[in-house]
C-alpha cells in the first residue's frame, strides 16, 4: 500500500513540451454558419485566442442541427467530458504550443467558450468530473490535478497517469499508468489505499468502475495482448480475467451505468461486449471500424454504445438488442477520434479528435 500525500497548490500542473499540432482539413458537407468569439485572457497572463463555434445546417428533413463543432485554438482534443448537470463541456488538450492552458470549456446553453483553467499547462491524457460535479480530475504526463470547479484551485497527486475514473459514490478514484500499476485513491485524504498490479501488464492505460462500484476493470498496453483484468474490490477471490483473442490488443473499456455490460475496444478495430461476471465469451462482437478503437462510452440508460476510432468515425450501437449493425456512423472528423462521451440526458454525443475539434452529435 502506498502512502503518497497530495500537494495543495494553486498551480498543480507543470509545463511539458508538446509537439506542434497537425490540423486536419476542414470537414466536408453543408456550409457552416460560423460565429467567432474572442476570449480575452490577459488578466490570466495568457494570450488572447479565438474560439470558433459552428452550427452545421440540418440534413434534409431534420428538425435540429446535425452537429455542433467547437474548435480549440491550438493542440489536439484528447479527452472530453460533460459536467453532471449537462451545462458545461470540457476538453483536455495535448500538443499545445507554449505555456498555455490545456483545458477548454464551453457553456452549452450559450454555445460560448468560458475562461479556461489558467494553470493547467500539462498535456492531458484523460479528464472526468466527480459524480457531484464539484471536482474535475485531470490526468497528465506528470500528475493528476483535482480542480475545484467553482474556482481555479486544486490538489496535485504526484503520479504520471494515463487514465482515471471516479467510483460511483465519488469517494474513490482509480488511476492507471505506465508503471503497470492501478491505484485506488481515498479522495477525502488524497492518499493511496490500494495498489493493483495486473500480471504481465507493463502499462495500465484504462480503468473503469462497474455500476455498483464493486468491480474495477483494468486494461493494458495496446501493443501487446495483455488481458483485461476484473478486480473484485470486496473479495479478492472473485478476481477474473477476460479471455481476449490473440491480436485483439487493447485500447479502451467502459462499463454500462446500468446492468453488467462491459465494452472493450481493440487495436484490431473490434469492439467486444461482455456480460460480467462471465468472462469466457463476449455476448456481442461489433465490427466495422477500419482502424484501432480508441474510445468507448455507454449512454446513461445503457441502451447505446458510442465507439471512436483511428478511422476518424464515431459509431453508435444498440446495446439493448446487441445488434451487430451500428445504428449510426458519424463522420466529419478529419483525424483520429480520441474520446467520446454522452451528455447526462443521453441526447448528445461528444467526440474529441486530433484534428483540434470537439463535435456534438444528436443521439437518435
Amino acid at each position: 500500500m502506498d502512502s503518497t500525500e497530495p500537494a495543495k497548490t494553486d498551480t498543480p500542473a507543470t509545463s511539458v513540451g508538446g509537439t506542434p499540432p497537425q490540423p486536419g482539413r476542414p470537414p466536408t458537407g453543408p456550409r457552416a454558419k460560423v460565429r467567432r468569439r474572442t476570449l480575452l485572457l490577459a488578466a490570466l497572463g495568457l494570450t488572447a485566442v479565438t474560439v470558433t463555434f459552428a452550427e452545421i445546417e440540418s440534413r434534409a428533413g431534420d428538425d435540429e442541427p446535425r452537429k455542433i463543432v467547437f474548435t480549440v485554438p491550438d493542440g489536439h482534443a484528447r479527452s472530453v467530458a460533460f459536467s453532471p448537470d449537462g451545462k458545461t463541456l470540457v476538453a483536455g488538450l495535448s500538443g499545445v504550443r507554449g505555456i498555455n492552458s490545456t483545458l477548454r470549456s464551453w457553456n452549452l446553453a450559450k454555445g460560448a467558450a468560458t475562461t479556461p483553467w489558467p494553470h493547467q499547462v500539462e498535456d492531458v491524457t484523460k479528464l472526468a468530473f466527480s459524480p457531484d460535479g464539484r471536482t474535475l480530475a485531470v490526468a497528465g504526463t506528470l500528475q493528476v490535478s483535482l480542480w475545484n470547479v467553482a474556482k481555479p484551485t486544486g490538489v496535485a497527486l504526484p503520479i504520471p497517469t494515463l487514465d482515471l475514473a471516479f467510483a460511483p459514490n465519488g469517494k474513490t478514484m482509480a488511476t492507471g499508468g505506465r508503471d503497470g500499476v492501478a491505484r485506488l485513491w481515498d479522495l477525502a485524504t488524497g492518499t493511496v489505499t490500494d495498489t493493483l498490479t495486473p500480471e504481465g501488464m507493463t502499462v495500465v492505460n484504462a480503468v473503469a468502475f462497474s455500476a455498483n462500484g464493486y468491480i474495477l476493470a483494468t486494461g493494458g498496453d495496446d501493443r501487446s495482448d495483455s488481458p483485461v483484468r476484473l478486480w473484485d474490490l470486496l473479495d479478492p477471490l472473485g478476481d477474473a480475467t477476460l479471455e481476449l483473442p490473440h491480436g485483439h490488443g487493447f485500447k479502451p473499456l467502459a462499463f454500462s451505468p446500468v446492468g453488467d455490460l462491459l465494452a472493450t475496444g481493440g487495436a484490431d478495430g473490434t469492439v467486444r461486449v461482455w456480460e460480467t461476471p462471465e468472462t469466457d465469451t463476449a455476448v456481442a462482437t461489433l465490427t466495422g471500424h477500419t482502424g484501432p478503437v480508441t474510445a468507448v462510452a455507454f449512454s446513461p440508460d445503457g441502451d447505446t454504445l458510442a465507439t471512436g476510432s483511428d478511422d476518424r468515425t464515431v459509431r453508435l450501437w444498440d446495446t439493448s438488442s446487441l445488434d451487430v449493425v451500428p445504428v449510426d456512423t458519424l463522420t466529419g472528423q478529419t483525424d483520429k477520434v480520441t474520446s467520446v462521451a454522452f451528455s447526462p440526458d443521453g441526447r448528445t454525443v461528444a467526440s474529441g479528435s486530433l484534428d483540434g475539434t470537439v463535435r456534438l452529435w444528436p443521439n437518435r
